[in-house]
């Protein structure tokens, strides 16, 4: 499996970190552990002692997994889903659902593959758009740019841009005239 390991799982992550084998059998009957497989795609349930749930699904049958859904409560919907979209290996995006009524609050993503998230999208009001965007578009691993959708109404209203990454944004640029509150109505 990609090397993933979930700080919420604690100790019950040793399950999901032994993968698939190089055969693409994963290689035991524990307790709670069920396989699914075609020959060219696998997934596995687990069955954690406190309620939750992970499936580890490899689309391409490489023995890697290309999406890991987590689901904390055992409710049937997953708070967590990790995705490898390009087939590397390398779990890069992480969409989370925080209130549980089965729609994806915030979408993180490693844009440029090093391992770090520089890509955050997030719904605030819970209506299913994204409000706002965080971005460390230098990839420096600290955040320089917000995109933001204050009136709520699906687009984007302004950017903030700190260059200089001392937590004071530097230039803001209303992308909507009626968002500019400085603006000569």
């Amino acid at each position: 499996m990609s090397e993933w390991v979930d700080p919420a799982l604690g100790d019950e992550a040793v399950e999901a970190e032994q993968g698939l084998g190089p055969s693409g059998d994963p290689g035991h009957d524990d307790a709670g552990y069920e396989p699914y497989g075609d020959g060219g795609s696998y997934t596995i349930v687990q069955h954690n002692l406190d309620g939750s749930t992970d499936v580890l699904v490899d689309r391409d049958g490489d023995g890697l997994a290309d999406v890991v859904l987590h689901d904390g409560d055992g409710d049937g919907l997953a708070e967590a889903a990790y995705v490898d979209g390009d087939g590397d290996g390398r779990l890069e995006r992480m969409l989370r659902d925080f209130d549980g009524d089965g729609l994806v609050d915030e979408v993180s993503a490693d844009t440029n593959g090093d391992g770090w998230i520089d890509v955050v999208a997030t719904d605030t009001d819970g209506d299913g758009l994204i409000d706002q965007v965080a971005a460390d578009t230098d990839h420096d691993g600290r955040t320089d740019t917000w995109v933001q959708d204050t009136d709520y109404d699906g687009r984007a209203d302004q950017t903030l841009r700190d260059a200089d990454q001392d937590g004071v944004p530097e230039t803001v640029t209303y992308l909507h005239p009626t968002a500019n509150p400085y603006a000569t109505r």
